[in-house]
């Protein structure tokens, strides 16, 4: 079986404790991601979540599986906001960042799909999902303004 997997790499002028920041602070998270909030202790083992901007609403949940703070944050999770989503069984995100100084190096890598996963189709095709989403961020921190495009609200299908 060949394994749904897709990676991202984007250079961010701007330190490994800003990215690590807009990776972790709800305040930044709701900037680059249409208002969605993380919330975690930040602790292995513990819930990772993503609230709608009514605040209660979760978009995604999961569990942190590794977290080195401004170098490596891994957790698995399902999206939820689509119930096709949600019956899927939990991927992987990883996000690990390369420091250069003023810039760093994010790699962005999600895997550990279902075949045939929706959440696989939406999160990872070339129009949203991870590319839409680390454009964002990059332009959130080295502009102040983060990239808003319309987002579908479910894969096709």
């Amino acid at each position: 079986m060949t394994e749904l997997r897709s990676k991202r790499g984007e250079y961010v002028r701007a330190s490994a404790a800003d990215v690590w920041r807009a990776l972790t602070d709800p305040d930044l998270t709701e900037q680059y991601l249409g208002g969605a909030r993380v919330q975690s202790t930040w602790r292995p083992g513990d819930e990772i979540t993503y609230l709608a901007p009514d605040g209660v609403t979760r978009l995604l949940e999961g569990k942190l599986l590794e977290v080195v703070p401004t170098r490596r944050l891994v957790f698995e999770c399902r999206l939820l906001w689509d119930p096709r989503f949600a019956a899927e069984n939990p991927h992987r995100e990883t996000f690990e960042i390369e420091d250069f100084g003023d810039v760093c190096f994010l790699m962005a890598t999600f895997d550990q799909y279902e075949a045939d996963s929706l959440s696989y189709a939406f999160a990872c095709d070339s129009m949203g999902g991870m590319d839409l989403t680390g454009s964002s961020l990059k332009s959130l921190l080295e502009t102040g303004t983060p990239i808003r495009l319309p987002v579908r609200p479910s894969a096709q299908g």
